[in-house]
């Protein structure tokens, strides 16, 4: 029996375009909750901060490895394979160690600071920027006085996990800024000497590691 009724007919081609819309609108949505990713398990996250507490490190040992002129902690932020170029050097980063260390040695002291510490991690692998400022006091060129040398810039470094290991792969240093200012010091002449830093082993930061490593 046919339904000549024009309202019932309209309700049920409404039912029935109801269906596939319905089922269109579930189907759009469907992707956009696939693409949603999924929070970082405590796990994953506590092995990002280790990562990037390691890299900081390592960045903090390079500049503090130069003013005490410690050639194990240069030596050690780097992979023996590294790739290291910065002013006028491209090479191996062992080997730039190997050339600065007897030039820096030459200068009184030095003073190297780390700051706007970048990282991005992607598995073992990560990119850093770091930003550095470093002092020298330095003789002259004509050995009659000293001189303040600075210099300003940044590392751009790929660091690697080796072996459960953080150490720096490839290092590019950009320099940004330099000035050499007359020395002009007022209390330094009549200063007393153990009021200065000293380089290894004589600096007070190795007795205190000694002490410190004594007690364990």
């Amino acid at each position: 029996m046919q339904d000549h009724d024009p309202k019932h007919r309209r309700q049920a081609v409404a039912t029935l375009l109801a269906v596939p819309v319905a089922f269109a609108a579930g189907a759009l949505a469907a992707p956009a909750q696939a693409r949603t990713p999924a929070p970082a398990t405590l796990e994953a996250r506590l092995a990002g901060l280790e990562a990037r507490e390691q890299i900081t490190e390592i960045l903090y040992r390079y500049a503090r490895g130069w003013d005490r002129l410690d050639e194990e902690a240069l030596r050690s932020c780097f992979f023996d394979d590294a790739a290291h170029q910065h002013g006028g050097f491209k090479g191996l980063s062992q080997e730039f160690i190997t050339v600065a260390l007897p030039m820096v040695a030459k200068v009184r002291s030095t003073t190297h600071a780390i700051s706007n510490v970048m990282i991005e991690l992607a598995g073992d692998v990560a990119i850093s920027e770091c930003y550095f400022s470093a002092h020298h006091r330095r003789a002259t060129a004509d050995g009659s006085d000293e001189e303040d040398y600075f210099l300003d810039g940044r590392y751009i470094d790929r660091f690697e996990k080796r072996d459960g290991v953080w150490k720096i792969a490839s290092r590019r240093g950009l320099n940004s800024m330099e000035r050499v200012e007359p020395r002009a010091d007022r209390t330094f002449a009549s200063a007393r000497p153990d009021s200065f830093g000293q380089r290894k082993p004589d600096d007070p930061l190795y007795t205190a590691l000694e002490s410190l490593r004594g007690t364990k």
